[in-house]
């Protein structure tokens, strides 16, 4: 069976809400039974404290495929961690994984009025960092900032704090991976 490791920050961790919706990963194992589905999120992470756990937590299930999806925290104001580290971080991650298993996942936005601590100024340039790294190295891509951000589809999406996802965002997100994961395996293997 093929492993899908969902590597990331809140917006990946964990299996259901506290209102008790299913968030990401039990989304895609129902979606794709015959895949080993493998959340790897770990709530309030930067990709800076994502690389200390990347053998244990990612590449330790030898994937064939890897969502990473940062950036949420890296662009804050209490935990930002600059630009170019971001960058070099991600390109790191995609060494150690390998451009062809590796889906980035551009950060979405916030609604900043219920957020002091980001702004949609600066998650868009980690956001376009995303696009250009995954261009750069060849690696696939979600691009969730534009997805959300097409007419503001994102004040829909997010819970009252304005950062983490509701269940819809979750639905719409699940289903983007779905359709990546057939796109990229589909053509060499059969996909469910």
């Amino acid at each position: 069976m093929p492993t899908l490791v969902c590597f990331g920050d809140s917006l990946t961790a964990l299996e259901e809400s506290k209102d008790g919706y299913e968030r990401l990963t039990p989304r895609l194992r129902k979606q794709l039974p015959n895949w080993t589905i493998v959340n790897s999120g770990v709530s309030g992470e930067t990709t800076r404290a994502a690389l200390a756990r990347l053998q244990d937590d990612v590449l330790r299930h030898s994937p064939d495929l890897v969502t990473i999806l940062f950036g949420s925290n890296d662009a804050s104001i209490h935990r930002r961690i600059v630009l170019a580290e971001y960058e070099r971080n991600l390109d790191i991650m995609i060494d150690r994984i390998s451009p062809q298993k590796t889906i980035l996942l551009t950060p979405p936005p916030v609604i900043e009025k219920n957020q002091s601590k980001r702004s949609n100024n600066v998650l868009s340039t980690y956001a376009e960092a995303v696009r250009k790294i995954s261009k750069k190295r060849e690696c696939n891509v979600i691009d969730l900032w534009s997805y959300f951000r097409k007419n503001n589809l994102y004040e829909n999406l997010l819970q009252q704090d304005g950062l983490h996802f509701n269940k819809r965002a979750y639905l719409f997100m699940s289903e983007l991976v779905i359709d990546k994961v057939k796109e990229i395996y589909g053509k060499t293997h059969r996909v469910h």
